[in-house]
């Protein structure tokens, strides 16, 4: 996205008005194609079965359903603009709409069959090119504006809160990713959006996307101890997922080579580690399979040590194979998703410490590694563990500083191995 002068926008009755207009029209689709894709998941991993006769999918079904997935992957790779930018290269605000159909389908063969990505990214580019579309006979600069304001309030429709999203502008405006013009008109948008989702008056919403952790115990009293483990867990967690990231840096170099085989063999990789967790230890594939969101609530409640190491281990090798492999999603989630598993560790090390500060500070410290937005990293760990109430901040602010750190250093000892897999970093063009 070309960065404009903070005087290039300015709010007449025009702007406010494309605003609102992409504003419902983004936060429309936006909710729609999360719909389209919990709705996908739902049909294929669990009604199907259960059609068939099974309590849950079996082995061989979720094998066949990651095959399928990586074949609808691989032929998106065939269409026009080879399916765009992967999950490692930052989120994107510029992309034509003419590589839409192609990212488009590959996210959907990403997320309607399982893989370890989240909807934020692709999601991104629907309310882009939905923007780009709505104003395509209008000058250049009213085309990258509407084109902005069309991502933003259809990534709007996933964090269910306008002012995370918000947030997470800008923070892109401070370290110089997005001009500050854009600020007032996607506050616009974002509330206009909104109200689609919660609905005025007589009219119903569509329905608001919640985010929040449910059976996070309240935490009312800050200790030292508290502290000194929260940065314990800070640490290790942005250390373990800032090498996982390395790992899928390590994948896209290979997929750049060898596109099919890395997509494939991400797919056999994935089922093999989800007939890991199902056959050896008797788990649901939700803990393995997805973004992590279905799987948190399970997450939490497991009790045995060894069994969440090896939820974690496998959860974080299928999601740097997706983020690596050719496969296109958002990377936020997964992240978060191990961001509780070592906050649950912590508890289980140590049952008498309350685990909402702890998964506060595991999740912003992941998503500071992934993201390196310090700021939006903590305010997501607040968001998701709001049911622990206020004192869970320190903790996100710890987490999120420490990943951030973790982050800076590591992209300061590697040399960027190819265009899939940049440092810098998830920010607008």
């Amino acid at each position: 996205m070309t960065n404009p002068t903070s005087t290039d926008v300015v709010l007449t009755p025009k702007v406010i008005g494309l605003s609102i207009a992409i504003g419902v029209v983004g936060s429309f689709f936006g909710f729609t194609f999360l719909e389209i894709a919990t709705s996908g998941q739902r049909i294929l991993f669990t009604e199907l079965p259960e059609h068939f006769g099974f309590d849950q999918a079996p082995w061989w079904w979720i094998t066949a359903v990651l095959l399928l997935g990586a074949t609808v992957v691989f032929l998106a790779h065939k269409l026009p603009g080879k399916a765009g930018e992967g999950p490692l290269n930052g989120f994107h605000f510029d992309e034509p709409p003419s590589k839409a159909p192609g990212i488009l389908l590959a996210a959907f063969g990403t997320l309607l069959f399982g893989f370890v990505l989240g909807p934020e990214a692709p999601i991104i580019i629907l309310g882009t090119t939905v923007g780009a579309l709505m104003v395509r006979k209008q000058q250049p600069s009213v085309v990258t504006l509407a084109m902005f304001l069309g991502g933003l309030a259809a990534i709007g429709t996933v964090f269910g809160n306008p002012f995370i999203t918000i947030f997470m502008v800008l923070e892109f405006v401070a370290v110089g990713a997005a001009p500050a013009a854009i600020l007032l008109p996607g506050l616009i948008a974002l509330g206009a959006g909104f109200l689609v989702q919660t609905g005025l008056a007589n009219v119903p919403g569509l329905g608001v996307h919640s985010l929040s952790v449910p059976g996070m115990p309240e935490y009312t009293s800050i200790t030292v101890w508290d502290l000194v483990l929260g940065v314990a867990v800070a640490v290790i967690t942005a250390i373990l997922v800032g090498a996982f990231r390395l790992l899928a840096l390590t994948i896209a170099t290979h997929a750049s080579r060898r596109p099919t085989v890395l997509i494939f063999g991400s797919a056999i990789v994935t089922a093999a580690l989800a007939i890991f967790l199902t056959e050896v230890f008797g788990l649901n594939p939700n803990l393995l399979l997805f973004s992590g969101q279905t799987g948190m609530p399970d997450l939490i409640t497991q009790t045995s040590l060894g069994t969440v190491i090896a939820i974690f281990v496998a959860k974080a090798f299928a999601y740097s194979f997706a983020l690596g492999g050719g496969f296109r999603g958002g990377p936020i989630f997964p992240a978060t998703f191990l961001g509780v598993a070592v906050g649950v560790l912590a508890i289980l090390f140590f049952p008498e410490t309350n685990l909402s500060p702890m998964t506060a500070a595991g999740i912003a410290a992941a998503a500071a590694v992934m993201l390196r937005l310090p700021f939006t990293s903590a305010i997501l760990a607040l968001l998701l563990v709001s049911a622990g109430g206020a004192y869970v901040a320190p903790f996100a602010i710890i987490g999120a500083i420490a990943g951030y750190l973790v982050r800076v250093q590591m992209d300061q000892r590697i040399t960027q191995p190819n265009s899939n897999a940049p440092t810098d970093g998830l920010t607008p063009r």
